[in-house]
């Protein structure tokens, strides 16, 4: 008699705890179709705002009509100091947008769409306007 009471219970807390196991595996994984694209032919900006001993810094992404490539334009202090013709936009909404002058990495920007509306990138500038980047939000205009 106690073993079929043993057997009774253990089978029905056997498949619950698989299927707690399960379920926390499924929502373990990003999936692709969850991730955040941008706006096609959208334009977004972000600002870096002035500091002490950091001038500001405004970028402009403007995405193609087919959402997967964008080109960029930096400013340093309202004046234009680089521009990226075109770079690509990942299905999980990532993008790495890198200027190059022969194996100098200029400027790059690097970060993933959150929304529709809205990225969150950082900037890194090794070699122009006064060198200090930052993380920036940018927003769809």
């Amino acid at each position: 008699m106690y073993q079929f009471i043993v057997r009774r219970f253990k089978a029905p807390c056997w498949r619950a705890g698989a299927a707690v196991l399960g379920l926390a595996l499924v929502l373990s994984f990003p999936a692709s179709g969850l991730a955040a694209h941008p706006k096609k032919g959208g334009t977004y900006v972000g600002t870096l705002s002035e500091k002490t001993g950091r001038s500001s810094k405004r970028v402009v992404m403007r995405v193609s009509r087919s959402g997967k490539r964008a080109s960029l334009r930096l400013e340093c202090s309202s004046t234009r100091v680089g521009t990226i013709k075109r770079f690509k936009i990942a299905s999980s909404g990532r993008f790495n947008a890198r200027k190059k002058t022969g194996s100098t990495l200029v400027f790059r920007l690097r970060g993933r769409f959150v929304s529709k509306k809205k990225a969150k990138a950082k900037l890194y500038l090794p070699s122009i306007c006064d060198g200090k980047g930052g993380r920036m939000t940018l927003r769809l205009q």
